[in-house]
């Protein structure tokens, strides 16, 4: 029996692997007529930089903005391929638990796609830490998109 997914979610971080993991989910999502939800996670740093704070805050929202801006374009390249129904969220917090219990979507989601390792260096020994999370914790099916670097 072939399993149909309605509600995919893809997590990109800038990596290549999850320009990957991009490219596969959005496959996927055509193949099912399933909707794309985009996910990037801006990790949340805590306040412990004292006057940096500000710093750190303007930083951040220069982030978020450049992210906005690489989801759309996401989107649009969905949309150009031929996919109807394409979210994108650019969010606060931390990756491993945002992604594994996602509740930012209406509908549940019932495929993670993941790219084996991100761009944290010291996440890269084996599988990312984020990944390894996901795959122990989420209850969606999870795809680890291994890719080349």
């Amino acid at each position: 029996m072939e399993q149909t997914y309605r509600n995919i979610l893809v997590a990109v971080d800038g990596s290549a692997q999850a320009e990957q993991a991009f490219e596969k989910a959005l496959e996927i999502a055509k193949r099912n007529q399933a909707k794309l939800h985009i996910v990037y996670v801006i990790e949340e740093i805590g306040n412990y930089f004292g006057e940096l704070t500000v710093s750190v805050t303007n930083a951040m929202e220069v982030l978020r903005k450049r992210e906005e801006e690489k989801m759309q374009q996401r989107a649009d390249l969905a949309h150009a391929g031929g996919l109807d129904n394409v979210a994108t969220y650019v969010l606060y917090g931390y990756p491993k638990t945002l992604l594994s219990d996602f509740s930012e979507s209406e509908e549940p989601i019932d495929l993670v796609v993941i790219g084996k390792t991100g761009l944290n260096a010291l996440q890269r020994v084996l599988v990312g830490s984020t990944t390894s999370y996901v795959v122990n914790h989420s209850d969606s099916d999870v795809l680890v998109v291994a890719g080349k670097e």
